[in-house]
């Protein structure tokens, strides 16, 4: 059965806008897997299939199929350091005491002996969930090392294992944002809602994985009814601003951006983690470690 994304275009005063929102990576794999058709006119040659795998990683055939998981390349290191990062981190708990009350699970025996109203215990009330919204694009400059690309994505997912632990939920949208001359093209794949534990399997491949970003949403962009001629360069990286704007992200939702742009070095984990919380400045959001201590010294 075909699968068929949301897609949005329009045009304000600056841009034609192409937007493509996909649910899940699973519906994103669905719509690949039924060969939407390429934009010829503009996509002379399909560099999603004909881009070396040096630069671009496995076949595009294997690069849709990892959308379902399974993708191994550096994951043994990227689990690696996420535990040893996430090991000084101070997880909090939130219990519920059992307060007196009318109705309840079990009965208060001394209240119940004095004759008084509230004879027996129930939890006190939970605490309201609070969410947020949390995007990380994923284009990143060819000079970004594969090393700054595993930090950023260990320091993702640690950053919502401590929102969690805060009893914040977190909505993860994946994405890609590019312009050509007066086009503008916005591919979203939403990779977690904040009822979901965190997947890492499946979060691994789409923010650290090259085939992604460079077979995959770029299988997505060559199916577009672009005017432009993306074919020759495929468009470049849109600027945090124009993110913002485009892509409605308030200053109440967070915002990952390519890891030199985060201050990610991709040597020291805990080095690259006191820059990344110091970009976001989240002190007054949720406790942050302090990372900083425990840098390895240099020599």
């Amino acid at each position: 059965m075909p699968v068929t994304p949301s897609i949005q275009i329009s045009r304000d005063e600056k841009f034609r806008i192409y937007r493509i929102n996909f649910k899940s990576l699973t519906e994103l794999e669905l719509y690949l897997k039924g060969d939407p058709e390429v934009n010829k006119s503009v996509f002379k040659t399909q560099k999603s299939i004909y881009l070396l795998e040096d630069f671009a990683g496995e076949p595009l055939p294997a690069a849709i199929n990892y959308c379902h998981g399974g993708y191994e390349t550096g994951l043994g290191v990227f689990l690696r350091l996420k535990k040893e990062l996430e090991s000084v981190n101070v997880m909090k708990t939130n219990f519920r005491r059992s307060v007196p009350a009318v109705v309840g699970s079990r009965p208060h025996v001394p209240n119940f002996v004095a004759g008084t109203p509230k004879t027996m215990f129930r939890l006190d009330k939970a605490k309201e969930k609070k969410f947020i919204d949390m995007y990380i694009n994923l284009a990143y400059s060819g000079e970004n090392t594969d090393e700054q690309i595993r930090n950023r994505g260990i320091l993702t997912l640690n950053l919502i294992t401590l929102f969690e632990s805060n009893g914040i939920g977190v909505n993860l949208h994946a994405f890609e944002a590019s312009y050509n001359y007066e086009e503008l093209f916005i591919a979203d794949v939403k990779l977690k809602r904040p009822d979901e534990i965190i997947n890492v399997g499946k979060c691994y491949y789409p923010l650290c994985g090259k085939e992604f970003i460079r077979r995959v949403l770029l299988r997505v962009k060559e199916s577009m009814p672009f005017m432009e001629k993306w074919g020759l360069g495929y468009g470049a990286v849109l600027p945090e601003t124009l993110i913002r704007k485009y892509m409605g992200i308030d200053d109440k939702k967070l915002l990952i951006l390519a890891p030199d742009e985060m201050g990610i070095k991709g040597k020291d984990i805990y080095e690259d983690a006191t820059v990344f919380f110091e970009r976001l400045n989240l002190s007054d959001k949720i406790s942050i470690p302090n990372y900083k201590n425990h840098m390895k010294n240099e020599a």
